[in-house]
């Protein structure tokens, strides 16, 4: 029966595709596990499929039956944690595991009620269809916490993973009509059918996902080492993301977060920076960091220690020294003096 190498097939395809992600370095390491997890339990239930249909074994069934309320939530997550900071992500991955594991019991409960089960799998993935077109409706600058020049390809991944979760919906909707009618051969017919389908629009998206992951990662060096136009545009690159997005005011910001922010390798950033600017990363975003502060000092009657904050140092001792450094004076007495003079 056709399902037999299909499902097993679909199942090689996505751990194929959970190594490849795991390798994909500058995605966030939270967003990085959450797709690597889709793709092993959509393996794990592909697999459990076609053990079922093909071969006979139901002892599984009721890990099959389960793991559809894990996998929705680790989709929302693994593009959710793309757009909110890593504090927050944790909280969303803390609650939305929470709610899985109690669909897992409910699922285990004897309730006895004809379509129970498939009632519950299909409210969880109708709930996160929605929860992902929340998302995607924001375009593609919500991905905040990812690297800039990634925002078209997980904008798409995002449409594409919507229109996949509609359809499995839809497909798992027609399997349980067909099991109720007593359809057995015409539900095994269907499932053979939906796993050649979503074969072959799973190896369209691998070679679309892998093309852009290692074709764009493996230009990247060569891109930024041609000459100093080059490297002049990517410190402003690095300079925009830093304003524009205000990371600046990060204060645990950190060279490898800003160059995946950017989009290219840490040694291609800091290389630039020191051939442009002439000082390491770290003072680069300083000095956007102090001009902030300079602004704020100059045009608000803030608190010195709320601009301190604002601009992004961790420290009040640290803000003063670099401030003077830069500026020859003290906040406070540079504030007093350039108002003065308005």
């Amino acid at each position: 029966m056709i399902s037999i190498p299909v499902s097993f097939l679909l199942a090689a395809l996505f751990a194929g595709l959970a190594l490849a992600t795991l390798a994909w370095r500058s995605l966030p390491g939270q967003a990085r596990g959450m797709f690597a997890g889709v793709f092993c339990l959509m393996a794990v239930e592909a697999s459990l499929v076609g053990m079922r249909f093909a071969y006979g074994h139901f002892e599984f069934l009721a890990v099959q039956r389960v793991l559809p309320v894990w996998i929705a939530p680790l989709i929302y997550l693994a593009f959710i944690s793309l757009t909110v900071p890593a504090e927050r992500a944790r909280r969303l991955i803390a609650w939305n595991l929470g709610a899985a594991a109690i669909l897992t019991v409910a699922l285990n409960l004897p309730v006895p009620v004809t379509g129970y089960v498939d009632g519950v799998i299909g409210m969880s993935y109708a709930v996160y269809s929605l929860a992902l077109a929340r998302i995607w409706i924001n375009g593609q600058d919500v991905f905040a916490e990812a690297p800039t020049n990634m925002g078209g390809l997980l904008h798409k991944l995002l449409l594409f993973s919507i229109l996949v979760m509609v359809a499995t919906l839809l497909i798992d909707a027609l399997v349980a009509y067909l099991f109720a009618q007593e359809k057995q051969g015409a539900a095994a017919l269907a499932i053979s059918g939906a796993s050649l389908f979503f074969l072959v629009i799973a190896v369209g998206a691998a070679i679309g996902f892998l093309g852009s992951r290692f074709g764009r990662s493996g230009n990247t060096g060569k891109e930024f080492a041609a000459g100093d136009a080059q490297q002049a545009e990517l410190v402003e690159s690095a300079r925009r993301v830093l304003i524009a997005q205000e990371f600046f005011r990060d204060p645990s910001l950190t060279l490898t977060r800003l160059a995946r922010r950017v989009g290219v390798p840490d040694r291609d950033l800091s290389r630039a920076v020191n051939a442009v600017e002439g000082v390491n990363v770290s003072q680069f975003v300083n000095l956007v960091r102090l001009a902030e502060a300079e602004r704020l000092l100059v045009t608000t009657d803030e608190p010195v220690g709320r601009i301190q904050e604002r601009a992004g140092f961790l420290t009040r001792s640290n803000f003063y020294r670099e401030f003077q450094k830069a500026y020859g004076e003290a906040p406070g007495a540079y504030r007093k003096n350039a108002q003065s003079s308005l």
